[in-house]
């Protein structure tokens, strides 16, 4: 895993959360191999104007892997006998406007 700490929310990744470089999320992302493969290949494919983008997209596909809520969820979701909770539910522990959690 990344040595970057995953962003507070689950919602979005703020700009200086997370991996910084094209290099830095190329490593956070070597754990997917695919992930990366994908990444690298819509990065090279980009035009310039579509590069922001790409990399928001990953940066967001790394957050959705490392974020605890979103391991917690995933690994309860493998555990049949867990209580599992919805998306919804999930979100509704943070606030929509500033993304801070609401309680934990």
């Amino acid at each position: 895993m990344s040595a970057h700490l995953p962003t507070r929310s689950p919602y979005r990744i703020e700009a200086d959360e997370g991996p910084q470089t094209v290099a830095e999320l190329k490593a956070a992302l070597a754990p997917w191999p695919q992930e990366l493969l994908t990444f690298t290949a819509r990065l090279e494919a980009a035009r310039f104007d579509e590069i922001p983008g790409v990399i928001a997209a990953y940066r967001i596909a790394w957050l959705t892997r490392v974020h605890p809520d979103h391991q917690e969820a995933g690994q309860a979701s493998e555990d049949e006998t867990a209580d599992t909770i919805s998306w919804d539910e999930l979100m509704a522990d943070y606030t929509p406007d500033g993304r801070e959690a609401r309680r934990r």
